[in-house]
């Protein structure tokens, strides 16, 4: 996945967690992954602006291995540290596996499915509703999605203590019916998500855990009906006019500010540069005509600018697809401390 290789490669950044969370929240719910929408393309497209040759590596700040970190994402809280290991990919994995495995439940006693099944006179249809119920069982005994790639692998679970239990499938009924009303994940149990990758620069294997705080509300994370995501704007970093905001991230680290957004909406490439040079102006900030010479930075396939104010910089970078009459405009900014 195009996606994942982009985070490997800089997955010891800051910018690379709204990525993975994107990718868990973003790409569908997290226990039942789908294929890429419009709201996972954008996540690509700043994936592509995060490894672009013009973003300055400077923007790309360290994450503290080992240390809690705290992260804001479209109107959520959450947490993450970054750790390594020695262990294969498919070691760590099967670790967080057999952690998290409980015991089976079969959907109904062995006697009361074969009643039902001696009930439907039709032989096809009689195995069709067999393996209905298997689906059923592996459906409510599967408590975790495993994924892999060639260098790369996910983990993701929710963990209600009722593991193992008799009563297990009737409390996740009653937690769906919870999560369905309030759009809260957590409803649904105690999410525990890992990213993993290789590292070949260490000879080692990097992974991140991520969980929310509080709550986690699935529902508003993603955009609807055209409207914006939970979150907000920069004061003086105008967005482009008719667009929507798809994602707000931030974190504070070591005393500095970073955050992202990221807007998608019409217009051309052209049209979206002259904006934010004309607005970024009037607000006091100063286009930087080293980075233009030294990128070609509205030429080619990753056009972007840089601007700067005091210890403030704003990289913006458009990202166009063909056959699509949208462009995504991501701003990163940067508040150095000291």
């Amino acid at each position: 996945m195009k996606l994942f290789r982009l985070m490997a490669r800089r997955a010891l950044r800051i910018g690379a967690i709204v990525l993975l969370v994107g990718l868990i929240f973003g790409f569908g719910h997290f226990m039942t992954p789908r294929g890429p929408d419009a709201f996972a393309r954008v996540f690509e497209d700043l994936s592509s602006v995060l490894s672009a040759p013009g973003m300055p590596a400077y923007m790309n700040i360290e994450v503290d291995e080992g240390r809690v970190q705290e992260v804001y994402l479209n109107g959520n809280t959450l947490h993450y540290t970054l750790n390594r290991t020695r262990k294969s990919i498919d070691s760590l994995l099967d670790y967080y596996e057999n952690l998290y495995q409980s015991q089976q439940h079969d959907v109904a006693p062995k006697a009361a499915r074969e009643a039902l099944l001696r009930t439907i006179k039709d032989p096809a249809d009689r195995e069709e509703q067999r393996r209905r119920i298997a689906d059923t069982d592996r459906l409510l005994n599967d408590h975790f999605v495993r994924v892999a790639g060639s260098n790369w692998g996910g983990f993701s679970t929710l963990v209600t203590g009722k593991e193992g239990k008799a009563d297990y499938n009737l409390d996740m009924v009653e937690r769906f019916k919870r999560f369905q009303k309030s759009g809260d994940a957590t409803e649904l149990g105690d999410p525990k998500l890992l990213v993993a990758f290789e590292d070949p620069s260490r000879g080692d294997v990097q992974y991140f855990n991520v969980w929310p705080v509080g709550g986690f509300d699935f529902k508003s994370v993603r955009p609807r009906d055209g409207q914006d995501t939970p979150g907000y704007d920069l004061a003086d970093v105008p967005r482009p006019s008719g667009s929507q905001r798809m994602v707000t991230f931030g974190q504070n680290h070591l005393g500095s500010d970073y955050q992202i957004l990221v807007y998608r909406g019409g217009g051309t490439v052209e049209e979206l540069a002259a904006h934010f040079a004309t607005a970024m102006d009037e607000e006091g900030w100063a286009i930087s005509s080293t980075h233009l010479r030294a990128h070609a930075s509205l030429e080619g396939e990753y056009p972007s600018l840089l601007f700067t104010m005091g210890k403030r910089e704003a990289y913006v970078a458009f990202t166009e697809r063909d056959g699509e009459a949208l462009v995504t405009s991501t701003v990163i900014v940067l508040g150095r401390s000291g």
